[in-house]
């Protein structure tokens, strides 16, 4: 007897995947979360920018930029053709790109508790906005 394949199928992987990035970010923000709590700023950070990039990830998957057999390979540039609030947050957070790769690479940077504090609730306010749908009034900036 033959398979039978539901139509939706297709469909659903697409929301795993979304899905996935989604429960990853959470998870990354949670353990940035705990670095900072133990004073470990450089890890703080980088699961953050970690977790941004997983949200970044799961906008993308939930687009049609994720059908696009040509597109850019970061996903900062995926996200700004997603439309314009996502461009507006790839914009924001993709500048902590050189920061993060100045930490990871173990060069001197300066990062205050105050401004990793800045950057941990933004992350958070795009993961947040990202998994309730992007509005067109509000601005990331």
């Amino acid at each position: 007897m033959g398979d039978v394949i539901s139509a939706t199928t297709r469909f659903e992987r697409v929301g795993g995947k979304r899905a996935q990035f989604f429960s990853k970010a959470h998870i990354l923000l949670e353990q940035a979360h705990t670095y900072r709590g133990e004073g470990d700023l450089l890890l703080a950070l980088e699961m953050s920018y970690q977790s941004a990039l997983r949200t970044a990830g799961a906008v993308v998957a939930g687009s049609a930029v994720a059908a696009r057999k040509r597109k850019p390979k970061s996903a900062w540039d995926q996200l700004q053709l997603v439309g314009d609030e996502a461009a507006e947050w790839a914009a924001e957070l993709s500048q902590f790109s050189t920061i993060r790769s100045r930490a990871s690479s173990g060069l001197d940077i300066t990062l205050s508790v105050a401004g990793l504090d800045r950057f941990m609730a933004r992350v958070a306010l795009f993961l947040e906005e990202a998994q309730h749908g992007f509005s067109p009034s509000v601005d990331a900036a």
